[in-house]
């Protein structure tokens, strides 16, 4: 695009952005602390969550004191390859378990395991939970608590 066709898109009067939902920190937080309640809740040992946004970029996470650092950037990769992938980390890890092998060098995909979920608002993606520390099957349940919270709370 050459400089004399964006600037004749740019001034095109009446011209309105596409909108799009999309995660706060705040919302993050609250996703987050709901998942530290659901942990209380059903006596899970501690874990690390983390939050982002649609295109993988980190909002928020926290880890507890006795949890290793490493599951942090588990955590945060799994919820980076749910927003990405716009579906369950678990996919992945099930799909490589059945023999596709070549998912292991797909880009930007770091963490090819359950408990990463995304966070489906209005029909778009918005961003995903990571939880990590757990059996996996406790991770994933761990961050679809969080992400229910944000969908029983917030509506379209």
């Amino acid at each position: 695009m050459n400089y004399i066709t964006l600037k004749a898109f740019v001034n095109i009067k009446g011209a309105t952005l596409n909108k799009k939902p999309y995660l706060s920190l705040e919302d993050a937080q609250c996703i987050i602390s709901a998942c530290y309640k659901f942990i209380n809740k059903k006596n899970y040992p501690p874990v690390a969550v983390a939050v982002c946004d649609d295109g993988g970029h980190v909002i928020a996470v926290e880890r507890a004191p006795d949890v290793p650092p490493v599951s942090a950037n588990i955590a945060i990769n799994k919820a980076r390859t749910a927003a990405l992938g716009r579906r369950d980390s678990r996919i992945y890890e099930e799909q490589i378990n059945n023999g596709r092998q070549a998912l292991l060098s797909a880009p930007d995909i770091a963490a090819l395991m359950t408990g990463g979920v995304p966070i489906i608002f209005a029909n778009t993606c918005v961003g995903a939970v990571g939880v990590s520390n757990l059996k996996p099957d406790q991770d994933e349940e761990v961050a679809k608590s969080g992400l229910d919270y944000f969908l029983a709370n917030y509506s379209a």
